[in-house]
């Protein structure tokens, strides 16, 4: 077969998917949507291709080729470049679609470990950097791909199948573990204490099972666990923080808001109204008078003086 950048057309039962391709999800509505359109007006971009003996290798078009062979197309347009070498075909394959579409991080972070891999084993440096320059993905990204990788692998199949569901029907997405990760972190940092009397895995396990049973129902919420090991910076006592964390983990039913709430709520609220009455202040006092204050503001004033007053005189 000619490997001539020409116009060929090509029987799609000849052609195979690239092993290395980082998108290993084609969701089926997605799929549907583009059959229509090929049905209606046929493949208008051609795909890409190299000769490996008796067959042709996608380069770019997967799902074009995919839709070719629903529809029983009996040739597809394809150009035809070079074969390129292991490396060079996963980065090539990176490059192509990662300007097209949203990458699932799962399927990614697995192909982008292959090349960290073949690069270290080739004695070059393979930072997260290093991995966004060679393949076009953002250096964010690709830190949170990599951050996968260190899951267990019963949670990188369970983010795998996930993939294949319409966006709109996952359950569970690699934002939980990334948050989830964090705030780990942060505890093991700032409240180490907690993981002697729990593991890590345990840690993982039970937040993960919050999300997934609707105990937690915000990732973001896993903010407020590291709020609460960083409780010094509000003023409180991280000692006292540290056994309600352990509790969180091992008790199903507390949820995150609540833990947040028996521990640190207050202490963060008080810290948030000085910074906020400092800042207050300092404008209060650059008024030279009160006889340009506008009518809403007096009100406004004479709220806060009255809050104010009620909380000082409970003292």
């Amino acid at each position: 077969m000619s490997t001539s950048a020409s116009l060929i057309q090509i029987d799609p039962d000849l052609i195979r998917a690239n092993p290395d391709n980082p998108r290993l999800v084609f969701r089926e509505s997605e799929m549907n949507q583009l059959l229509e359109s090929i049905r209606t007006v046929g493949i208008q971009v051609p795909l890409t291709v190299y000769a490996d003996g008796k067959h042709w290798v996608l380069i770019d078009g997967e799902r074009r080729w995919r839709c070719a062979r629903r529809l029983n197309l009996p040739n597809v347009p394809a150009l035809v470049q070079p074969k390129p070498g292991k490396l060079e075909n996963i980065l090539m394959m990176f490059n192509i679609h990662n300007v097209r579409t949203d990458w699932d991080l799962m399927p990614m972070a697995l192909k982008m470990a292959e090349v960290r891999d073949m690069l270290v084993a080739q004695g070059k440096t393979a930072r997260p950097r290093d991995l966004a320059g060679l393949t076009g993905v953002t250096l964010p990204t690709v830190s949170r791909a990599l951050e996968l990788l260190d899951l267990p692998p019963r949670y990188q199949t369970m983010l795998l199948q996930e993939a294949e569901k319409p966006r709109e029907e996952q359950v569970i997405t690699p934002d939980v573990f990334i948050e989830v990760n964090k705030s780990r972190r942060v505890v093991a940092s700032y409240a180490p204490e907690v993981f002697d009397r729990v593991t890590h895995g345990e840690y993982l396990d039970s937040m993960i099972k919050k999300y997934t049973s609707g105990v937690v129902k915000n990732v973001v919420n896993y903010r407020d666990v590291s709020k609460m090991a960083r409780a010094e910076r509000a003023g409180a006592d991280t000692r006292s923080v540290v056994p309600v964390i352990v509790k969180l983990v091992k008790d199903p039913a507390l949820s995150v808001s609540e833990a947040y709430e028996q521990t640190v709520r207050a202490a963060y609220d008080i810290r948030d109204i000085s910074t906020r009455s400092d800042a207050l202040l300092e404008r209060l006092r650059a008024i030279e008078h009160g006889k340009g204050l506008s009518a809403q503001l007096r009100v406004l004033l004479r709220d806060l003086r009255k809050e104010i007053d009620r909380l000082l005189g409970a003292q």
